[in-house]
């Protein structure tokens, strides 16, 4: 029923409703070269000229078949190498008049009209974009059969065979101090299957997306292949790189990323190499055991199991009681709070008469109010990791008024100052900011702005910090949010106004969404709360409810605190 909705939703509003609803992501497949590759066929004969494209576009995916409907002059000048552009299932076909002087016997024209729902960036990344298409195909008979003479000049996959012929991998990178890692999907086409492990290998070689440039960092930069990636008699796959220059510990960071970035499409050793000899000396094959997470830093502490904020106090989801201290004792008016990721500090937004304030401190001591500039709004306020050389965490940002992103810093003396981010992705013609989040391992943020989803890196120049490469997921179709988390590295949780779809999961390069089970709720869902490894929370009207995913019923929460309920997790 859900698709149903959305489809005559589409159909109404085609140039604002992003995709189609309940994306699936391109499945992983571990050691893909053990999959039978697609057979590779010719064109029915007898096709007529409407039919022909509508298999050449449903071939695309693969693309030495999709080759097969060209005449042979235009084969060698379709860029069937191209990232492509991911249309929905639909097109349609239709005929236009054969220019005077032709002989319609033997040259047609065939107009397609597609829905393109993005497209693969030059780095093969996904970049959402809703729009129209349309594209003049001239056909002509060869050898007695129709064929594509001058074909579309952009590779068109419908989004059914996108998912069968590319597969999504998640590159990773270093934060720009190299404490924690950063996931950056791609997408990789599976055939031939020879080469997929090189592709992979290539895509790191190439740095971080462009939606990420400048928030991370990549050891392999600069960096070249020696021999190409292959399958050895043993099964480990060798990666021979070119000369490398750098400490025992940088080369163990880039076999980490090797490792972490192939774990999507290999479960076989890595054999790590430079110029022949193993790339760290008497450690030659790399599997997950040997790098660690690089997780520890922006992980939720097993004890800490969230807090709530009810009636202007704070309360522990633990046992459902007041948090020791002045915040659980009622000594603010707290609207918001947030927690560190260590759960030794606090920052909550407290309403006074003179407007909103923001304080810092010990969880369970008193808060000094940070020097702001009188503010009718605060965000609920997001915490950034603490680095390894810190004691505890040193950085929390809020939103003043909507559209004013500050930083607030510990200063060497333990004061806390703020300091000015360039939010102006979000905050341009007219955008007015009401949730914003980092990102646990402080390399995106998510926003919400003007009611949607919206999701940018970090980008640090010693201490000036800006929000770059915004995009919207899910324009037109995810709206009306009020509440906003971070599922994992690269999911957005959101809870909307939308009856439709009161709590939805959204991929963070905007390509899938996944609606939430409603049954149970109680719309309109006023707060979400999520984090890896912990049951997602929302409040609704009667209450605090919770799931564990996204397909199952709704429970009450063991300690519900009520339909007013903050609740929140650690970041």
């Amino acid at each position: 029923m859900t698709r149903l909705v959305l489809a005559l939703l589409c159909a109404v509003m085609l140039t604002s409703c992003a995709n189609i609803p309940d994306r699936t992501l391109p499945r992983v497949v571990l050691d893909a070269t053990e999959e039978q590759p697609r057979q590779v066929g010719k064109p029915a004969p007898g096709l007529d000229p409407f039919n022909l494209v509508q298999e050449f576009v449903k071939n695309a995916g693969t693309p030495d078949a999709a080759r097969t409907y060209l005449t042979e002059e235009a084969k060698p000048n379709w860029k069937s190498a191209a990232a492509p552009t991911i249309i929905q299932d639909e097109i349609k076909t239709v005929p236009q008049s054969v220019p005077e002087g032709r002989d319609p016997a033997t040259e047609q024209v065939v107009i397609l009209t597609a829905t393109s729902i993005g497209s693969l960036y030059s780095d093969w990344s996904f970049v959402p974009q809703v729009q129209s298409l349309e594209y003049r195909l001239v056909i002509k008979r060869q050898d007695g059969q129709w064929r594509i003479a001058e074909p579309p000049n952009a590779v068109l996959i419908r989004e059914a065979d996108f998912a069968k012929s590319y597969r999504r991998v998640n590159l990773e990178f270093f934060d720009p101090e190299q404490r924690v890692m950063v996931s950056d999907p791609r997408y990789v086409q599976i055939e031939p299957r020879q080469g997929l492990f090189g592709r992979v290998v290539d895509l790191l070689l190439g740095g971080p997306s462009e939606s990420l440039k400048g928030a991370v960092r990549n050891q392999l930069d600069g960096l070249e292949l020696s021999t190409n990636v292959l399958p050895e008699s043993d099964g480990a796959i060798l990666i021979n790189l070119g000369k490398i220059d750098k400490p025992v510990e940088d080369r163990q960071r880039i076999a980490a990323q090797l490792v972490l970035s192939l774990r999507e499409v290999t479960t076989s050793p890595l054999r790590i190499r430079s110029q022949g000899l193993p790339l760290v000396p008497g450690h030659e094959d790399w599997t997950i055991g040997d790098v660690g997470t690089y997780d520890a830093l922006s992980a939720l502490k097993a004890d800490l199991l969230g807090l709530a904020v009810v009636g202007g106090r704070l309360l522990s989801l633990r046992d459902g009681r007041p948090l020791e201290g002045p915040t659980g004792e009622g000594a603010y008016d707290i609207v918001s709070a947030a927690q560190s990721l260590d759960g030794s500090l606090l920052a909550v937004v407290q309403r006074t008469v003179g407007g909103m304030k923001l304080r810092v401190g010990k969880t369970d001591g008193e808060l000094p109010e940070v020097s702001l500039p009188t503010a009718a709004t605060l965000t609920r306020p997001t915490w950034l990791f603490a680095g390894s050389n810190e004691a505890t965490p040193n950085e929390v940002w809020t939103v003043q008024d909507g559209t004013l992103v500050v930083r607030v810093s510990r200063t060497n003396d333990g004061k806390w100052e703020d300091f000015p981010v360039d939010a102006s992705e979000f905050t341009r013609n007219g955008g007015t900011i009401t949730q914003l989040r980092l990102s646990r391992d402080g390399a995106r943020v998510a926003a919400v702005v003007n009611g949607e989803v919206r999701v940018a890196s970090v980008v640090r120049n010693n201490d000036a910090v800006m929000i770059r490469s915004g995009r919207t997921l899910q324009a037109g179709i995810v709206k009306d949010v009020v509440g906003l988390d971070w599922l994992d590295r690269l999911t957005v949780i959101a809870a909307t106004e939308q009856p439709i779809r009161p709590v939805v999961s959204l991929s963070v390069d905007g390509y899938a969404y996944t609606p939430y089970n409603k049954t149970n709720l109680t719309v309109p869902v006023t707060a979400v709360t999520a984090a890896p490894g912990r049951s997602t929370i929302v409040t609704d009207g009667s209450g605090m409810w919770t799931t564990g995913e996204a397909g199952k019923v709704w429970q009450y929460h063991q300690y519900n605190l009520g339909p007013g309920s903050l609740p929140f997790f650690p970041g």
